[in-house]
């Protein structure tokens, strides 16, 4: 059976019934706007799929309108050749450069609800990580699909490209950015075999210092370059580590991800020289990556690994 446009599934909806009291921001007139829009589009053919945390939903066959809550989606989504259905994006959805003249829908943290529902999107496609619970229940609440994604490792990056292929019919698209990126992650693989594993220390917070444990992609993609995360069995993901710490597990490689828009990372590095008991300064192997390819689990992620291969491993490259 056609899935009826979301305002029209509202009217019918028990759930959705209670939204214009539940959410008064939203202009009675403006919630007309989207319902007369809609209806004048038409039944549309419908699919039911679950997402990445088992939450089950109705959705367009082939969506022409999707909204990114995460700037790694969408970069995922233009890999798929999605360009032309991507109507909303996060504030610091940089990559690739097409994707700065998309409609801004908020930041990361900090989404704007009347913002989203103007773009009338059809599906939106949101993240477990941060603060998005009441939005993405928002939305719901307004009959507006949300897909979430949870990807822990550069495997579960190939699992959310194949989920996203599929529920936007580009199916055979993200098998073939797939295909692409293990020949790379291959390539890195290889080059490292049998190599010593030096040990890393892995930065991501300045003041405090900041580090990760073995549950993130950082630990993932340390692991796969041919590394040891000395923070891997910490039970906190991102838990503060004071210098002495760094000093006790002695990392013979140090590498501080770009993470921070405001800090001068030269003056950060040169902060690690007067620690000379830690092994890395003594060997001068104290590196910075950029962020975006080591901390977004998007198809550039495959750039960052061979980066961080590089750093721990440069005489295989």
């Amino acid at each position: 059976m056609p899935l009826l446009p979301c305002p029209l599934r509202c009217r019918f909806s028990r759930r959705c019934r209670r939204l214009p009291g539940r959410m008064p921001f939203l202009d009675l007139a403006f919630a007309a706007a989207v319902f007369l829009s809609a209806c004048a589009a038409g039944p549309v053919r419908a699919a039911v799929v679950t997402d990445e945390l088992g939450t089950e939903m109705t959705i367009p066959d082939a969506p022409r309108r999707i909204v990114a809550l995460v700037p790694s989606v969408a970069e995922i989504l233009f890999s798929l050749g999605l360009d032309e259905r991507i109507a909303g994006v996060t504030d610091f959805a940089t990559w690739p450069p097409a994707a700065k003249a998309k409609p801004r829908v908020g930041s990361f943290f900090n989404l704007n609800l009347e913002k989203i529902i103007s773009l009338e999107p059809d599906l939106v496609i949101a993240s477990r990580e941060g603060r998005q619970e009441e939005i993405i229940a928002s939305l719901r609440e307004f009959c507006i699909p949300v897909y979430r994604v949870n990807p822990r490792s550069l495997a579960d990056i190939y699992a959310t490209l194949t989920g996203l292929g599929e529920i936007t019919g580009t199916l055979e698209r993200a098998q073939r950015v797939i295909i692409e990126m293990k020949h790379r992650a291959g390539d890195v693989t290889r080059r490292v075999a049998g190599q010593p594993m030096p040990r890393v220390f892995y930065q991501v917070g300045v003041d405090p210092i900041v580090t990760v444990n073995g549950t993130t992609f950082a630990a993932d993609l340390i692991r796969l370059a041919g590394g040891q995360l000395v923070t891997a069995g910490n039970p906190v993901q991102y838990p503060r580590y004071p210098v002495e710490r760094v000093i006790a597990d002695n990392p013979q490689v140090i590498i501080i991800s770009s993470m921070s828009p405001t800090t001068n990372y030269d003056w950060l590095v040169g902060t690690w020289k007067r620690w000379t008991a830690i092994d890395a300064v003594r060997r001068e192997r104290i590196f910075v990556i950029d962020a975006d390819i080591v901390d977004r689990p998007s198809p550039r992620i495959v750039e960052g690994l061979r980066r961080i291969a590089k750093m721990l491993h440069p005489e295989a490259f």
